[in-house]
C-alpha cells in the first residue's frame, strides 16, 4: 500500500521514471523471496498454529 501511494505521488510530482523504478524495485523484490522459497503471508499463520497446538498439548 505504501509502495502504490509512494508512486502516485511520484506521478502527480511529474517523476514517472520515479514511479516506474520503485515499480520495478517491488516486483524484483516479490521475485527473489518467491525463488527462496519465502511463504509470504502464511508466516504468521504457521507460528499461530504451532503456538495453538503447544497450548493444547500443555493442557
Amino acid at each position: 500500500m505504501k509502495t502504490r501511494l509512494t508512486m502516485r505521488a511520484a506521478l502527480a510530482l511529474g517523476l514517472p521514471s520515479l514511479a516506474r523504478g520503485i515499480g520495478r524495485m517491488r516486483r524484483a523484490s516479490r521475485n527473489i523471496l518467491d525463488g527462496a522459497g519465502h511463504e509470504a503471508g502464511r508466516g504468521n499463520v504457521l507460528t499461530a498454529t504451532v503456538l495453538v497446538a503447544l497450548y493444547l498439548v500443555a493442557l
